[in-house]
C-alpha cells in the first residue's frame, strides 16, 4: 500500500466543490481506493451544523479575496 501524502489539516477551512460550500476539516477517517477520505462539518443557518464524509481532492484552500484597487 502506498503512503498516501495529505495535504488537508485538521480545523483549516477549504471549498468542497461537491457541496460548493466552505466547510471546516475535523479529521481523516480512511482511505479509499487510495483517497483520503475526511470528516468535515458545514454550518446549516444559524449555528446548525452537519458532518460529512468527502474525498480530500473534493477540498479546495479557501483563497482570500483579491484587495480592491
Amino acid at each position: 500500500m502506498k503512503k498516501v501524502q495529505i495535504s488537508i489539516q485538521h480545523g483549516a477551512e477549504y471549498v468542497c466543490t461537491k457541496l460548493g460550500d466552505v466547510v471546516t476539516a475535523i479529521q481523516q477517517v480512511a482511505i479509499v481506493k487510495g483517497l483520503p477520505m475526511w470528516e468535515v462539518e458545514r454550518k446549516i443557518g444559524s449555528g446548525i451544523r452537519k458532518r460529512l464524509i468527502v474525498s480530500a481532492r473534493t477540498l479546495l484552500p479557501v483563497q482570500p479575496l483579491p484587495s480592491a484597487v
